[in-house]
């Protein structure tokens, strides 16, 4: 009896179990496998806006020359939030300067000899400067010079007396007061020059400016007047970036209180410091300065190139003479950006901008934007400036920008969403290749 209760239990222990596991199978049969989540993040292919007439943009790419100045291979990206109703700014393509001095680059020799000085007002500020030469393969400085030493007579005048002309007090009354290289010094000015101000009687005219110290004949000096206050202004409007291989470059002159007609001297300064005279030819109301045959605008990516103009002329009886100075980038359109993009998605709003390149040659290049929203008034309100960088390769030439989502959820804006200012640099060259004030709307 006990034997067969203890079976019978077991038995029936057994039923239960294998009942429960029938149950549960054809509960899992009979319900539905839960369906998984769609992914929040999402690609859609765009189409670059079409440039307009302002924008910079050239297809036509070019290999670079000169070495790049930045080889670094690690891709970087920034993003700067922005706020406020976005304000459309455009590359700065112009310069534009004045002047009321000039400057004359002298030898010692020239000094000692005497060279000529044209003022156009009484007491102005002539600073004489010494300078650095490496022409010889070693660096040569020459020597600051004491102010005194320094003679300055009005051309024309006749000498009182014999002891006057080879005496510093023959032009004690010409100026008013002199400044020695350690008084600059210490205002700041460190170069070794030494200044002098001319008094009320220097009025204009021609001078004669002389150095009664012996210098080394080769050593190089810059001679500097500046007339302050002066109406005479020369004005000066240049591009500030200029192709490499240009034949010309555009410069407009004006000078003001005068319509006369002038020749204008120039010289050509690249960032290694070579020098070279260039000519001026006049076409319309435009100055070109014409590049010679062969000749590269910069032989290194790493500065400016510069163009020096000088202009000498009369106004109303007065000799007047000016030096301008305008400095420009010189590069080569080594790369461009293909119109067709990949915009990736994270919870319908933009997360970021993959860019494919056409580029001449291995580098590293960037690009950069500003990401719009639209508010509850139909303005267009910035949200982020975003910034990328990474070197690039012919053959592996992608580039994304980045967006912040969480930027874009903060500021409550709505769609259309904007990339603006898409700017493409060429780092290698520190150079702009192209910029598109409005490139691309972001539609979902």
């Amino acid at each position: 009896m006990h034997t067969f209760t203890l079976r019978t239990l077991s038995k029936a222990v057994s039923l239960v179990i294998l009942g429960g596991l029938l149950g549960a199978c054809q509960d899992e049969a009979s319900t539905p496998e839960p369906q998984k989540e769609a992914s929040p993040m999402y690609a859609k292919g765009l189409t670059l806006t079409v440039p307009s007439d302002t924008d910079l943009v050239d297809t036509e790419i070019v290999s670079p020359s000169l070495a790049p100045i930045n080889t670094n291979t690690d891709y970087v990206s920034f993003i700067s939030p922005l706020y406020g109703e976005y304000q459309a700014s455009q590359p700065v393509l112009e310069q534009a300067s004045q002047s009321d001095e000039y400057w004359l680059n002298v030898t010692g020799a020239e000094l000692n000899a005497g060279v000529t000085l044209t003022m156009s007002q009484a007491a102005s500020l002539v600073r004489i400067a010494p300078r650095s030469d490496l022409s010889s393969g070693a660096l040569m400085h020459a020597e600051a010079i004491a102010p005194e030493r320094v003679q300055i007579q009005r051309i024309g005048q006749a000498p009182q007396g014999k002891a006057a002309s080879s005496s510093p007090q023959a032009s004690e009354s010409l100026v008013k007061s002199m400044v020695s290289a350690e008084a600059l010094a210490s205002a700041g000015l460190v170069d070794d020059s030494s200044a002098l101000q001319m008094s009320e009687k220097a009025t204009a005219g021609e001078y004669r400016l002389q150095v009664n110290q012996p210098l080394t004949p080769s050593a190089n000096y810059l001679v500097n007047v500046k007339e302050k206050g002066s109406p005479y202004q020369l004005s000066l409007k240049a591009p500030t970036a200029v192709a490499a291989d240009a034949q010309s470059v555009g410069i407009k002159l004006a000078l003001s209180q005068s319509d006369n007609q002038f020749a204008p001297q120039a010289k050509l300064k690249q960032a290694d410091g070579e020098i070279q005279t260039i000519a001026m030819v006049k076409r319309g109301d435009t100055w070109q300065a014409q590049i010679p045959q062969g000749m590269q605008l910069a032989n290194s990516n790493a500065g400016f190139s510069e163009i020096e103009v000088t202009v000498q002329t009369q106004v109303d009886g007065r000799p007047v003479q000016r030096t301008v100075k305008s400095v420009f980038k010189s590069y080569v359109n080594s790369a461009s950006i293909k119109p067709e993009v990949l915009t990736v998605w994270d919870k319908g709003l933009p997360n970021q901008v993959n860019f494919e390149l056409n580029i001449a040659e291995t580098g590293r290049f960037g690009l950069s934007g500003v990401l719009t929203g639209t508010n509850a008034e139909g303005q267009r309100v910035a949200i982020m400036r975003t910034q990328a960088a990474n070197w690039l390769t012919p053959e592996s030439s992608k580039l994304k920008l980045m967006f912040d989502p969480k930027l874009i959820q903060a500021s409550g804006l709505q769609p259309p969403f904007e990339l603006n200012e898409l700017e493409l640099q060429d780092q290698g060259q520190m150079a702009r290749l192209s910029f598109q004030a409005n490139a691309l709307v972001l539609t979902r």
